[in-house]
């Protein structure tokens, strides 16, 4: 249910749209990011002592320096009049304990790929000495791209951090873990007391009368403790379970829990990923009591590589487990070096490496000069193939062409990423690099292709950056990150990593980025929209304009044009000068790349639609239309246009195109909704008919419920049922 009882917030770079959630740590809200331009999650904790919210803060400070693509950012951390709040990242997807409870299997590969993901954003936590404690399916987000996100650090242990936690997700925690849940649940003095959860529990989830699964407990050595900090980051997907203290019998005194600082957590991770990759590969939930765990191997048949990485994870005993997560991601980047078919190729080539060479040379005098004309051929028909990848008419056909020549080089990859960018197909050249992530891979450790490598990565940066609707700065960070591990002496390379650092906040180290850019020699251009980022994250509105004025007026690049126009309308958007941004945008229009047009005028008409000029905007979306940009959003805004100024049939036409194009959103039919009932309101009450508009419902009602995600609501479509509901109590519709 969503509530319009929003907290009123004196920082205004955050509008509040919705409440989504709420559990044992505080209500969760989604909100609008009005500098960085996206959305993000307000958290409001519960209330503590100056204590509790000092440490509230240092965790939300410990947590701001953890930098991952696959975990979300965390923002900021606000207090209201006693009222806390932390911002962190809007994190788009499922978690994969839905996806396993609708009998979704998982193929090897994708194990592979999310098992390195999960355990690069571990790495991250580790070296910020924070250990998650909580990993398992429910607090994995699979993203819309096929990536995933560890989420919800309700058991997370920062360094220094004295509230006392611990992980009961049976299954999925460490036997060291269990071991402290099993010592204390029955005790007199236990601070666990069963049945004390707000949660609902499922009945397949009991193992027996007082163990209850997937629940994770907070420890305080305070009666009725509340989580605290982090432990309230992320809305769980139910509410978290928060027990109480009794005192020890007949002493009075409160039992404390030093036993869980006696456990390696870094350790304990390791191994509740491991259990987590062991249920998705299997789709069998590992035992409670890690004893009883099937091995994998046992489980079913899978390649020898997971199955080593996953048993290893899992021991028993934590010091035979990987002695580390940077130890444990390298074997799973190198995973398929502990398959038996793999060594014995290998074994293979050091016995031939040893054999051969005397028999060879018998005959290498005879045929070197045959396999040196052919080479030379084969060389030819190669760099033609990539020529044709980047200038010719079928790129693609030229692109396996060049693959079966040598399918062990880069080039091909390189080229394809290189014509994608240059043709404009932004969203084409991003899925391109994604789907080839795992076969580029293999081509880290080449010292000859390097500089592709990092090449490949800096357009899949841009591609982020510059996407359609709004831009993955921390996905844009991630790539340009890599491309600057391998290619480190171009500086444009470094300056945009650096306005991309300024776009997600970090101010700091985009103007460290900057010196090392500065250092390079980086264009003139390109430095003043750099120092434009950095004065706009700043809040220096005044030079952030002046020096994304200079980059209008003297670039000659259209990409660096366009980038400066985005950010200073931006800014006149903020402080409501809209007129100003009509001036700015109308001149951009002109000077952008065209590919860029269409985001640049669907700006325009939202900076006519504030100043009241509807008919501009009207013209604006309907040219966008004419041009084929085929985006639920400009019809959207078109027909809810044409409505306003009157023009029904027109905006009715809109909402039948709509229909047309878009047949399974439910947004369609409920604006049709909407538009029919305002239209028959504005009829005698002889002539209303609310036949349509209850049909338009009711299919959209339908639409709403097979598509919406659990857990997620639509602001309008409550609205919308208030409407119904009153035309109900009038008598229009039964």
């Amino acid at each position: 249910m969503v509530s319009e009882n929003f907290p009123d917030l004196s920082d205004k770079t955050y509008k509040i749209e919705a409440e989504i959630g709420s559990g044992g740590g505080g209500v969760v809200y989604k909100a609008w990011h009005t500098r960085l331009q996206k959305h993000v999650v307000i958290k409001e904790l519960k209330s503590g002592t100056d204590s509790d919210m000092e440490t509230q803060r240092n965790e939300v400070e410990a947590l701001k320096n953890v930098k991952s693509a696959y975990l979300p950012q965390v923002y900021d951390f606000l207090v209201e009049e006693n009222r806390v709040f932390t911002v962190i990242e809007f994190i788009d997807g499922e978690s994969l304990d839905k996806l396993i409870e609708r009998g979704e299997k998982f193929t090897t590969q994708q194990i592979i790929k999310w098992y390195g993901q999960i355990v690069s954003a571990l790495e991250a936590l580790h070296k910020q000495d924070i250990c998650h404690r909580d990993v398992k399916p429910a607090n994995i987000m699979l993203t819309p791209d096929g990536d995933v996100c560890l989420i919800d650090f309700n058991a997370a242990l920062v360094s220094g951090n004295d509230v006392k936690l611990i992980s009961r997700s049976l299954g999925y925690a460490s036997p060291e873990q269990y071991e402290i849940y099993e010592r204390f649940k029955n005790a007199a003095y236990s601070p666990m007391k069963l049945g004390s959860s707000t949660e609902v529990i499922d009945e397949t989830e009991i193992i027996n009368e007082t163990e209850i699964i997937n629940e994770t407990e907070i420890l305080d050595e305070n009666t009725n403790a509340e989580a605290t900090g982090i432990n309230s980051l992320f809305p769980p997907d139910v509410a978290v379970g928060v027990g109480t203290v009794d005192t020890a019998a007949g002493t009075g005194e409160i039992e404390s829990i030093d036993s869980t600082n006696s456990i390696d957590w870094k350790c304990s991770d390791i191994y509740s990923l491991g259990a987590t990759m062991y249920h998705l590969l299997s789709g069998i939930r590992p035992s409670a009591r890690a004893e009883e765990v099937v091995a994998i191997s046992k489980a079913g048949r899978f390649s020898e590589g997971i199955v080593y990485v996953i048993e290893r994870s899992m021991q028993l005993n934590p010091s035979e487990r990987f002695e580390s997560v940077p130890v444990l991601a390298d074997a799973v980047g190198n995973i398929y070096k502990h398959d038996t078919r793999w060594k014995i190729s290998q074994s293979k080539k050091i016995t031939a490496a040893i054999i051969l060479p005397a028999a060879f040379l018998l005959f290498v005098f005879t045929t070197v000069f045959g396999y040196v004309v052919m080479a030379q051929e084969k060389e030819e028909l190669f760099y033609t193939a990539l020529y044709d990848i980047e200038n010719g008419p079928d790129a693609l056909v030229a692109f396996d062409s060049a693959l079966e020549m040598f399918w062990d080089r880069i080039d091909p990859y390189q080229s394809m990423a290189k014509r994608l960018w240059s043709d404009g197909d932004i969203d084409a050249c991003r899925t391109f690099i994604e789907q080839h992530r795992g076969n580029l891979a293999k081509f880290q450790s080449s010292p000859d292709a390097k500089q592709a490598y990092g090449n490949i990565f800096y357009i899949l940066g841009n591609c982020y950056y510059y996407q359609l609707g709004e831009p993955d700065y921390q996905r844009a960070k991630s790539a340009f990150e890599i491309a600057l591990q391998f290619v480190t002496d171009i500086p444009v390379y470094y300056g945009d990593y650096a306005i991309t650092l300024a776009r997600i906040g970090d101010i700091d180290e985009a103007e460290r980025i900057l010196e090392k850019a500065r250092s390079l020699e980086l264009e003139s251009d390109s430095l003043n929209m750099l120092y434009g980022e950095i004065s706009y994250a700043k809040q220096d509105y005044d030079a952030a304009l002046d020096f994304f004025g200079k980059v209008t007026s003297m670039s000659h690049n259209e990409n660096l044009r366009y980038l400066a126009y985005r950010s200073s309308d931006e800014i006149y958007v903020f402080l409501g000068q809209n007129e100003r941004s009509i001036e700015l945008l109308t001149e951009a229009l002109g000077r952008i790349p065209l590919s860029r047009v269409p985001s640049m005028t669907e700006r325009l008409a939202n900076s006519y639609i504030k100043t009241e000029d509807y008919q501009s905007a009207i013209e604006m979306f309907e040219l966008l239309i004419e041009r084929g940009t085929l985006q639920f959003y400009i019809y959207n805004g078109l027909a809810k246009l044409l409505q306003s100024v009157g023009e029904f049939r027109r905006a009715a036409e809109v909402l039948d195109t709509m229909y047309d194009i878009f047949p399974n959103d439910y947004r369609v039919l409920m604006r049709k909704t909407f538009h029919e009932a305002a239209w028959q309101m504005l009829l005698d009450n002889e002539l209303r008919d609310y036949t349509l508009t209850k049909e338009y419902y009711d299919e959209a009602v339908r639409l709403y419920n097979e598509n919406i995600r659990t857990g997620e609501s639509d602001p309008e479509m409550q609205q919308l049922e208030i409407v119904i509901e009153q035309l109900k109590s009038f008598g229009w519709i039964d």
